[in-house]
């Protein structure tokens, strides 16, 4: 699989570079067939993006620009899911999930007022985002709140991707892939250490 996404994106480097032009497109539109087919590396695309519009507008702008446009072209792909499930999928499969056990924990996730939890996990640039986009569409979330976890966690995954993996250099080296998770896995579990230790150590409110 990945040796064809290499062989695709291969050759769809040197068409970018006869028509640079068409480089804020592609930027977009690879994110946004990533939001749509759950199996491509977004990782290894947000790479390329930003290889390709640093080679053209160089690096401070290219930097930039990947950072907007594929954070565009992901939440667009993510928004097109939320349409269609939510106008034809959702009314039976939302009744399927609330007599499921965790299908109703999740829901009670989505819908209570704990946004920051379900914030970091769709943050989460290991985990299948368009799995949790199909999960979300499914719930009764108001599309306000939906609009803002998407931007937001988008937001968040591309700067993520975007400078961890211009350090790691993961379009030329893959394999760095384990290294940038490595990376997320120590922040997360820095965030959950400090995270706990002041839920452990918070004051209790007297009326409890």
């Amino acid at each position: 699989m990945l040796e064809f996404i290499y062989d695709v994106l291969e050759k769809f480097e040197q068409f970018i570079l006869d028509h640079s032009w068409f480089a804020p497109l592609s930027t977009v539109l690879l994110p946004f067939i990533e939001a749509l087919i759950p199996s491509l590396p977004l990782t290894i695309l947000i790479g390329f993006n930003l290889n390709m519009m640093a080679t053209i507008y160089g690096a401070t702008q290219g930097t930039f620009l990947t950072v907007l446009l594929s954070t565009l072209g992901s939440f667009l792909g993510m928004l097109l899911i939320f349409i269609i499930i939510r106008v034809t999928l959702a009314p039976f499969f939302a009744k399927r999930v609330s007599e499921n056990r965790y299908g109703k924990m999740f829901l009670n996730a989505v819908e209570g007022p704990n946004v920051f939890l379900i914030l970091v996990i769709m943050s989460n640039p290991f985990l299948p985002s368009s799995i949790l986009n199909y999960a979300l569409s499914l719930t009764r979330t108001s599309v306000r709140r939906y609009l803002f976890l998407t931007i937001t966690s988008r937001l968040i995954i591309i700067i993520f991707l975007v400078f961890l993996g211009s350090i790691f250099d993961i379009q030329n080296h893959p394999m760095n892939i384990l290294w940038l998770a490595l990376f997320y896995m120590a922040l997360f579990g820095i965030w959950y250490f400090f995270y706990h230790h002041y839920r452990k150590n918070k004051p209790k409110n007297p009326e409890e």
